[in-house]
């Protein structure tokens, strides 16, 4: 090849490869600096969401928790109500049934044995007691796991909303 072409073809590639590397134009700029501004947007948009289900979270889990401390607190006294009624009454039965052998009269003995129902009755009353009480503070227990892990997961959701927003809001400052 002689001289002159070779200059020809030199000057084509050097215009061509200058071409392709000239500097963004102030609108290819502007658009990629909005998409970058839609992105920060965006992050900070999602962790606005995160920061909302957090606070939701975290307030129907504080609730949850004092629903179940109130089922536990019932149930611990349906308990101890129903313990004593049991108690009471098996020792007012013993009594009352030493003393049924030296009954003299059908009319006595009738008596004693409606004082017996009536004993009878309110010891079934205590077992009642025990079995709805246990009943309140397996609720109230499994209402405050629940309840203290959506507060946990709440805290978290928010720790996380607020790391984004303040991300986003960090870039969005740099860039500006």
């Amino acid at each position: 090849m002689n001289l002159s072409m070779r200059i020809i073809l030199l000057t084509t590639l050097l215009s061509i490869a200058g071409c392709t590397t000239t500097p963004p134009t102030f609108g290819e700029r502007m658009q990629m600096e909005g998409e970058s501004r839609v992105k920060i947007a965006e992050q900070w948009e999602d962790g606005q969401k995160s920061l909302t289900k957090g606070e939701k979270t975290l307030v129907s889990g504080q609730k949850l928790a004092e629903k179940g401390r109130g089922y536990l607190s019932k149930g611990e006294k349906l308990v101890a109500s129903g313990n004593l009624k049991i108690q009471k009454n098996k020792l007012a039965y013993q009594t009352l049934s030493q003393t049924v052998v030296g009954v003299e009269s059908a009319d006595l003995a009738l008596k004693r044995v409606a004082k017996l129902k009536v004993i009878a009755n309110e010891w079934e009353d205590g077992e009642d007691n025990l079995i709805e009480g246990n009943k309140l503070i397996k609720r109230g227990k499994a209402n405050i796991v629940e309840g203290e892990a959506n507060i946990e997961k709440g805290q978290k959701l928010i720790t996380s909303g607020k790391a984004k927003m303040q991300s986003a809001e960090s870039l969005y400052q740099s860039e500006g």
